[in-house]
């Protein structure tokens, strides 16, 4: 294979599985391995080893636990106040001792955090195959995201095997000479992870928000799901965004909006401007079961992650996701793909009550009619991950239909 680090790990002696290290930095790179760790569970041919760190490894521990998975590494970062390079020189260290410690087969990052490409170079530099999930996004502007694109493309450079989600990011990366079969379109394993965490439903914790889900099933209000990442968003952008949730709510009298919020400044500035509508209900962040299945019921989702953009097609509910530059927006590329926008107020109301008032009639559909998956990417990934290691044929790639 072109451009793969080599040589690629000798084959373990019969009857032991090699260990693959899958890296999980935050909660929503957690959502998305989960279904991955679980195949190689259940299919026993690769033994996967659960690591997590950067700021938010508890978070990341919480939700794999949710998903019954054990994290067996927790790599402790402390920030005192310290910028990009040095966390970025705390990740290296800890990992690189991490792998060291349990030398893997290999390493599978997720996405374009921080913590996703430290791990990719403490795993280069130690002659690791890497595994790229959710390979070939890319905005194409350096500055923005800023620096999550950087990290996408340096991840590229140093990736044995690219794990994209849509043949859509497998052509972003052919633009960048990476092609040929280590390109593996496989999904979105956040899919497979929304039809997981609706199984594991029972009800909800809040009061508050049960009492929502029941008003929307019996047909008395629509529901505005929210979903937002503190860390995303400086101040003035947050707000400017939290004013287009209040005028969508004054603007359709019969929504209910559901934001759930970490406790911090986001949560206090949601209090703030949202607190005294009666309509609005601001709660905990919630375990994926309780989220994903307010997200089945939704009339439209407001989100800045793409997990709940990529699942919110199976059940057929329109996305509104927020990144770029103020006053920007875009329509979607094809059915099911979500609308874009910048973080605008005025744009951001005008777009969701567009897409709350045509949503008249639920239609529930089939996992395949999902443009980002149809719920079996995680065995596509468990599968390409033996290929990588000879262990079995390549698979068969996840064809949108």
């Amino acid at each position: 294979m072109p451009n793969t680090l080599v040589p690629l790990p000798t084959p373990p002696p019969a009857g032991r599985a090699p260990e693959v290290c899958l890296v999980a930095g935050d909660a929503a790179a957690a959502v998305k391995l989960a279904p991955l760790a679980s195949a190689m569970r259940a299919r026993k041919q690769v033994r996967p080893v659960l690591l997590a760190c950067g700021d938010d490894a508890r978070a990341a521990t919480e939700v794999l636990s949710g998903f019954g998975l054990a994290t067996d590494v927790l790599v402790e970062l402390v920030r005192d106040g310290q910028g990009t390079p040095q966390v970025a020189a705390q990740l290296l260290t800890g990992l690189d001792h991490a792998f060291a410690d349990r030398p893997p087969a290999a390493v599978v990052v997720q996405g374009d955090s921080a913590t996703a490409f430290s791990a990719a170079m403490a795993a280069f530099w130690r002659r690791v195959p890497v595994v790229h999930l959710d390979a070939g996004v890319r905005s194409f502007d350096l500055t923005a995201p800023f620096p999550q694109e950087g990290h996408r493309r340096l991840i590229a450079q140093v990736s044995s095997l690219h794990l994209t989600a849509t043949p859509d990011a497998a052509a972003n990366l052919a633009q960048e000479c990476h092609g040929g079969p280590k390109v593996v379109t496989v999904g979105s394993t956040a899919v497979d992870a929304g039809f997981d965490a609706l199984d594991r439903y029972v009800r909800h914790q809040d009061a508050r928000v049960q009492a929502v889900e029941n008003a929307v099933v019996a047909g008395e209000v629509r529901l505005g799901l929210v979903v937002l990442d503190a860390a995303r968003w400086p101040d003035e952008t947050a707000a400017s965004v939290l004013h287009g949730i209040a005028d969508l709510v004054l603007a359709c009298p019969d929504l209910e909006v559901v934001l759930p919020i970490a406790r911090g400044h986001l949560r206090h500035l949601a209090y703030d401007m949202l607190g005294r509508l009666v309509r609005v209900t601001i709660t905990d962040p919630l375990p994926q079961p309780e989220l994903v299945c307010l997200l089945s019921v939704a009339a439209a989702v407001v989100t800045d992650t793409s997990t709940p953009a990529e699942q919110a097609p199976s059940f057929g509910v329109p996305a509104l996701l927020l990144g770029g530059e103020p006053g920007t927006w875009t329509e979607p590329q094809a059915v099911g793909h979500p609308w874009t926008a910048g973080g605008d107020r005025a744009v951001i109301a005008r777009i969701t009550e567009k897409l709350v008032l045509t949503h008249v009639e639920r239609l529930t559909a089939s996992p395949t009619d999902n443009p980002f998956g149809d719920g079996f990417a995680a065995i596509r990934c468990e599968q390409a991950v033996q290929w990588l290691l000879g262990l079995r044929d390549r698979p068969t790639e996840f064809t949108p239909r």
